[in-house]
């Protein structure tokens, strides 16, 4: 093999290159963290807003003397009775992951979601997770290639 002073200076360049990458390798799991993190809220946001602003059309029924409730039609997102549910709806974000769910306050919360045998599903969770889903993959993608294009821009 030949050593030329252009093979050397290329081979210095690769391995500046590599070095800096390994460097930038250990800013991605926060990075990624963090871009999920901003998603799983905007997921848990429109949770909410699907159960508190969107239109109603299921039946009307009286809970009280004064007391009128509008409940969800088959397919609409949970109406807001309580708010137990819509209070107890929480996210976690674990590495390369997120949870979306509800706890302790929502023992309801899958039977709405998924339906039963005498109730038609009230989905809220997975419309939610599909609205926001590409965009959040996309966050991902463009934090992590950014990490890496800052790393290996400075090698000249």
């Amino acid at each position: 093999m030949i050593d030329t002073v252009e093979l050397n200076k290329l081979n210095k360049k690769l391995t500046e290159i590599g070095s800096k990458l390994n460097k930038a390798a250990m800013k991605i799991p926060s990075e990624v963290a963090q871009e999920l993190t901003i998603g799983a809220n905007e997921i848990r946001n429109t949770i909410i807003t699907s159960m508190q602003k969107e239109q109603k059309t299921g039946r009307i029924y009286r809970k009280s003397k004064n007391v009128e409730h509008q409940a969800s039609a088959p397919g609409e997102p949970p109406a807001v009775d309580t708010g137990e549910l819509l209070r107890s709806v929480m996210f976690d974000v674990h590495k390369f992951a997120v949870e979306i769910g509800v706890a302790g306050g929502g023992p309801y919360a899958e039977p709405l979601e998924f339906g039963t045998k005498k109730m038609e599903p009230r989905p809220f969770i997975d419309p939610a997770v599909e609205k926001h889903k590409q965009a959040i993959l996309d966050r991902v993608g463009d934090g992590v290639f950014e990490v890496i294009a800052k790393s290996v821009k400075s090698v000249k």
